[in-house]
């Protein structure tokens, strides 16, 4: 799958007990920890980790390192309204701060465009409350560090290259070492695990209450997962093809073919006793 068309993926291993994904938060940290918290609890003695270089990453943990490439140079865009990565930099004791689109564009574009940011790109004096990720640079002590609550898609994997004589540091998603750096002089917005745990919370509410679509869609899912079964246990090879789209495609079931899918269901676990 093109990555730019994957909105989320998963590695679940049975044998680490583990649990490696990333997802599509809505550049929301609050949100992004809350999520993080409740799964370190639905699934207890499983590590919980995020795939901060996404797709890539997940690809690596199944053994695919070769299809993976770092991520190309696209000139990071500035300024704009959709500009939701913090960029601060001190120079000469100075620090700058800076909202663009892509933490992994700033990266990737090298130290040579250093300059050129400064001059064009237009300072911000006060931090929105909510960004999704942000680049930290030290042109003082050629130091730098980012942090993401997304994915950074393998951008620091060849940063040694395109900035010599630096170090880089990945935070994950640890925004408050972007604070302690500036401190003082910026602020950086922390996210708030309550006010995340109360988003998460209404949005399962409203997921329960599925369309009349989804519902039929999931009892047909259902249907077929016992009918596999039943086919399985008096030793018949079953092969059933389906994919995600079948689960969008419209089903609307009436109440009468509803209640016949349920009798169905009922009529194979009976039978299979």
């Amino acid at each position: 799958m093109w990555e730019a068309e994957c909105d989320g993926a998963c590695l679940i291993d049975h044998d680490e007990r583990r649990l490696l994904f990333f997802c599509h938060c809505d550049g929301d940290q609050s949100y992004r920890l809350a999520a993080l918290a409740t799964l370190a609890r639905t699934w207890p003695g499983w590590r919980v980790e995020w795939a901060y270089d996404g797709l890539q990453q997940i690809q690596v943990a199944v053994g695919h390192a070769a299809e993976v490439t770092p991520s190309s140079p696209r000139a990071p865009q500035a300024g704009e309204v959709w500009c939701d990565v913090l960029v601060t930099m001190i120079h000469q004791g100075w620090t700058r701060a800076y909202l663009v689109d892509s933490a992994e564009s700033v990266i990737c574009n090298g130290a040579r465009f250093l300059d050129d940011y400064r001059s064009a790109w237009p300072t911000i004096t006060t931090c929105p409350e909510k960004v999704v990720a942000g680049v930290h640079l030290d042109l003082d002590d050629q130091t730098a560090g980012v942090w993401t609550s997304s994915t950074l898609r393998g951008a620091l994997l060849d940063a040694e290259q395109r900035w010599p004589g630096w170090h880089w540091t990945n935070w994950r998603d640890r925004s408050a070492e972007q604070a302690h750096r500036v401190a003082g002089a910026f602020t950086v917005p922390e996210p708030d695990l309550a006010e995340g745990l109360r988003a998460l919370a209404a949005e399962f509410d409203q997921h329960q209450d599925v369309d009349s679509a989804t519902k039929s869609a999931s009892l047909l899912l259902g249907l077929t997962d016992i009918l596999s079964a039943g086919a399985r246990l008096s030793g018949l090879q079953v092969h059933v093809h389906t994919d995600n789209t079948f689960t969008h495609r419209p089903m609307d079931l009436t109440g009468d073919e509803e209640a016949l899918v349920h009798a169905a269901i009922a009529s194979v676990m009976t039978s299979s006793r």
